[in-house]
């Protein structure tokens, strides 16, 4: 069997992975908020919804012991953050937590370990506390905290925040920003630019570094593919630039059929490489074992997310932990060790396991694919 033959074979069991988990993510997904109250605590028995995400259960017992659940959620970081209230019969909120969100696990377990929800306890509907979001995980944070006022404004009867949610300003600035450096990339690609290429390019992805990586700490990954193919970014997002910066990533690399977001934009990438440049080591030869264990790393995480219906089952990468130091001891071992070796080889970790290679080298076979397809039949 031919090389070609066996890359043509695995495409396509990808895509059809990819589908089936996508397909049973959304079977799974029915039915799933019940479930998730009736875990909330063992006490609280025979759940039934009796109003748009208000439920009803009683506790264990004792039928006559009334309890009032609603639901809402809010738009994080990485999707929809949804937060359950418990209110008993005096109007007193005795249980909240967390029933499903999107963000990063890291960020979530910052805001969950500051006790953030547990304000709520205690309190009443018509009287919310007054909570401040969690630095270094802020948008999380601000997610939870307005997911639980508007349960609490459910239980009520009020309507609270329903529109979409306002772009801040910081965001815009973000996006733009993000737009203008892929301007850049474009240009200095093209025929048009006449200066020294090399130094240009170098000077954007020093200047993509430090905007992306330690301004701002975002960067598109395979949580963003799993964010987009979900779906998830539809029902809202507190910040939308690294979806931005995936899906002009995309359209850069059908329009110029390079991929210029990994050689001349990709923060980690401008990180690993300029700690190459001072030992001034070349980019290790990147042969089959290599392309195969990065594309199973890959398939693994996306399809995990798609059927989970959790973007953050598909980071994997140390992104977090360099720029913001963010991330599990594991994570903070593999960026180290990432780290360290670029001093040795340049770009490892783009190299060996970067999720982003094998997407575009998929998005490149697919095109080159149906592309010789198309002349073929032009031919006949």
């Amino acid at each position: 069997m031919s090389a070609k033959t066996v890359e043509r074979i695995s495409a396509i069991a990808a895509l059809i992975i990819l589908l089936a988990a996508w397909i049973a993510g959304g079977v799974r997904s029915k039915g799933a908020t019940l479930e998730r109250i009736g875990n909330i605590s063992e006490e609280i028995v025979d759940v039934r919804q009796v109003g748009p995400s208000v439920y009803e259960g009683h506790r264990r017992g004792d039928a006559g012991d009334k309890l009032c659940i609603a639901v809402a959620e809010h738009p994080g970081y990485g999707g929809p953050v949804q937060v359950a209230v418990v209110m008993n019969s005096a109007g007193i909120i005795e249980r909240i937590a967390l029933v499903d969100t999107t963000d990063t696990t890291t960020y979530v377990s910052r805001v969950l370990d500051a006790a953030v929800l547990d304000a709520f306890l205690g309190t009443s509907a018509s009287r919310p506390p007054k909570v401040d979001a969690v630095t270094g995980a802020t948008l999380s944070s601000t997610a939870m905290i307005k997911a639980a006022n508007k349960a609490a404004a459910h239980i009520k009867g009020t309507v609270g925040e329903s529109g979409p949610v306002a772009v801040s300003p910081d965001e815009m600035v973000k996006a733009g920003l993000t737009v203008a450096l892929f301007l850049a990339a474009f240009l200095i690609s093209s025929r048009f630019f006449r200066w020294n290429k090399t130094y240009a390019r170098l000077g954007l992805l020093t200047a993509a570094t430090v905007i992306l990586g330690f301004l701002y700490g975002t960067q598109p990954s395979l949580a963003s593919l799993a964010l987009l193919l979900a779906g998830f970014w539809t029902k809202g997002l507190a910040s939308y630039t690294a979806l931005i910066c995936l899906v002009l990533a995309f359209v850069v690399f059908f329009a110029t059929k390079k991929n210029l977001y990994c050689a001349m934009i990709c923060p980690f990438g401008g990180l690993q490489e300029g700690l190459g440049r001072i030992t001034k080591r070349s980019p290790p030869e990147r042969t089959a074992w290599m392309k195969w264990i990065s594309r199973g790393f890959a398939l693994t995480a996306l399809s995990a997310a798609l059927y989970f219906r959790n973007p953050s089952d598909a980071e994997y990468t140390p992104f977090g932990m360099a720029f913001s130091f963010i991330g599990s001891t594991a994570i903070f071992a593999l960026t180290v060790l990432i780290l360290v070796a670029s001093l040795v080889v340049k770009r490892p970790w783009c190299a060996l396991l970067c999720p982003a290679t094998p997407v575009f080298d998929y998005l490149a076979f697919m095109r080159n694919w149906l592309t010789r397809g198309r002349k073929k039949e032009k031919q006949s």
